[in-house]
């Protein structure tokens, strides 16, 4: 047994099932240096085309990053990543999801003029009548979502955490699944069957989650 266990200790390492602790520092200086004129140093970006990021899920985060470095993901304004993440590495990008993830979320404040009672409906009772399931079954009744390494349907291992998150940005990326231009198993069917005015609806409503 005492042979096997260094022989197993390296083949555990070797296929990458120990990772290696992220380094917070360097993920802050990433932050800091790198993602910070658009997602603000704290994750808690101001500018609402571009997400926020404080308290997302470090493999949510790390996997949306190496997609768009990798070329797969190419939709609207992630195109304006590239030259950001182009030369960083996987350890980089880890570092800096994990530094976001633990960033303290400011809340969000939803539009009142718009009618709250119908985002809210949408959000945690679905449309039965269209087939749309609620939000809420896999983004969590406060927007919390499902951090990767939990059990989740279809295969899905990290749903993110979206209460709070700027209105435009999610509306973009309903009308992205909708329209085809972004993918995802489950969002596809969903986004499709959704008009524009509860898009919008229910966008506005998931801004004021907190």
């Amino acid at each position: 047994m005492k042979r096997f266990f260094p022989a197993l200790l390296t083949a555990l390492v070797a296929g990458g099932a120990l990772a290696a602790t992220p380094d917070l520092e360097r993920g802050k200086e990433i932050a800091e240096t790198v993602c910070s004129a658009c997602h603000a140093a704290d994750g808690n970006s101001a500018i609402t085309i571009y997400p926020r990021l404080a308290g997302q899920h470090t493999e949510y985060m790390e996997a949306q990053a190496k997609a768009v470095r990798d070329g797969n993901r190419m939709w609207g304004l992630a195109v304006t990543m590239i030259p950001f993440v182009t030369g960083m590495s996987d350890d980089d990008i880890r570092n800096v999801s994990a530094y976001y993830s633990q960033q303290f979320p400011l809340a969000g404040e939803a539009d009142p003029k718009m009618d709250l009672k119908v985002g809210a409906a949408i959000y945690r009772g679905g449309i039965p009548a269209q087939n749309v399931p609620a939000c809420m079954s896999c983004h969590s009744p406060n927007g919390a979502g499902i951090p990767g390494g939990s059990t989740a349907k279809g295969g899905i291992t990290a749903y993110p955490r979206i209460g709070g998150q700027h209105k435009d940005y999610v509306v973009e990326q309903m009308k992205a699944f909708r329209d085809g231009s972004r993918s995802h198993p489950n969002m596809d069917p969903i986004a499709t069957r959704l008009t524009d005015e509860q898009i919008e609806e229910v966008s506005n409503y998931i801004q004021g989650l907190r």
